[in-house]
C-alpha cells in the first residue's frame, strides 16, 4: 500500500512541485488510519510498510459491496417510484441513523422522517439493508406509480415533469 501511495505522491509532486505540506497530510492520514485500527505498521530490516488489518479488510470489503449495491441510473425512467419506509425503535437509534446515512449516500430523498424515495430499481440494496442492519420487517419497500406532489422529486432527479 505505502509504496504505491508514495509513487502517487511523487507523480503529484511532478505536477505541483515538491510539497512538504502534502507529505505531512499524507503522513497524518496514515497515522489516523493506524490509530483507528484500519492499518498497521510493519517494521523490517528493509524499512517499514503499512498493511491492512482484519478490520481494514472488512471495511474494504464493505466499501466494495456498497459499490456493487449502488442502484444504477436507468437511461429511461420507468415512471415508478421506489419508496423505502422504516420503523426502528428508539433503543436502536444507531441503526436508524446508519440507515438514514446509507439512504442519503445512495441518493435517496427524504419524503418524510421514515420514508425515502428513489426513481430506479434498488432491490439489492434493500436486501443488504435488511440483512446488514438486521431490520427484517422493520423496513418496507414500495414500488409506486405515483407520489402526490412529486414535482420537487422529479426536479431533484432530473426526470420528466409530466407523464
Amino acid at each position: 500500500m505505502t509504496p504505491n501511495a508514495m509513487r502517487l505522491l511523487k507523480q503529484v509532486e511532478k505536477v505541483i512541485g515538491p510539497s512538504p505540506r502534502l507529505k505531512r497530510r499524507v503522513s497524518q492520514k496514515y497515522s489516523e488510519l493506524i490509530a483507528q485500527g484500519i492499518f498497521k505498521r510493519i517494521n523490517s530490516s528493509g524499512g517499514s510498510r503499512i498493511e491492512l488489518t482484519e478490520k481494514g479488510k472488512r471495511l474494504a470489503e464493505e466499501l466494495a459491496l456498497r459499490d456493487e449495491l449502488r442502484p444504477e441510473k436507468q437511461k429511461k425512467w420507468d415512471y415508478k417510484w421506489r419508496i423505502i419506509m422504516f420503523d426502528v425503535w428508539e433503543r436502536r437509534r444507531n441503526v436508524r441513523d446508519e440507515l438514514r446515512h446509507i439512504l442519503k449516500e445512495f441518493g435517496f430523498v427524504k419524503v418524510q422522517d421514515s420514508a425515502w424515495a428513489y426513481p430506479y430499481p434498488c432491490e439489492k440494496l434493500l436486501v443488504f439493508l435488511r440483512t446488514h442492519l438486521k431490520l427484517g420487517h422493520g423496513i418496507l419497500y414500495i414500488v409506486a406509480d405515483e407520489i402526490e406532489y412529486d414535482e420537487k422529486l422529479r426536479q431533484h432527479f432530473k426526470l420528466p415533469l409530466e407523464y
